[in-house]
């Protein structure tokens, strides 16, 4: 017979699973590596205000998480699907997302800002209009 706790603990593991491939399509193991990843590239990083440090963190979690699962495919279609024994899967789904989630330290910082400066450019007026269609780089 199982003790009260463990059983407690499986029903919350197994609820905070379903939430997780729920809301993002990935399971919570996903989720996990990728935050490893994001507070591995969050030590790396410059100081940042506490709003900016978090919208990193939990976009790099993400973005980990779906490389994680992008290496278990494409490694499934490289190696065949019949290569990748459960052991080496998970090895894969770790190993991706924790890389993911530190790599995706550089990616998100550099759209963040090229957002950021679209977003005072427009503000202050001094956008670039875009470059018209049929001449190259908008150059007559």
């Amino acid at each position: 017979m199982m003790e009260p706790t463990t059983t407690t603990a499986a029903a919350w593991a197994a609820a905070l699973s379903s939430v997780t491939l729920a809301a993002f399509g990935m399971d919570y193991y996903s989720l996990l590596y990728g935050l490893v990843g994001a507070m591995m590239a969050m030590h790396s990083a410059e100081a940042m205000p506490r709003l900016r440090a978090v919208l990193f963190v939990v976009l790099c979690t993400l973005v980990g998480a779906a490389l994680g699962n992008a290496a278990i495919a494409l490694g499934g279609m490289v190696f065949g699907v019949q290569a990748l024994q459960p052991g080496a899967t998970r090895a894969l789904l770790i190993l991706g997302c924790v890389v993911g989630g530190y790599g995706a330290q550089a990616i998100l910082a550099r759209l963040l800002g090229r957002a950021l400066e679209r977003v005072d450019a427009l503000a202050n007026g001094t956008a670039k209009p875009p470059p018209e269609a049929g001449s190259p780089g908008g150059k007559p």
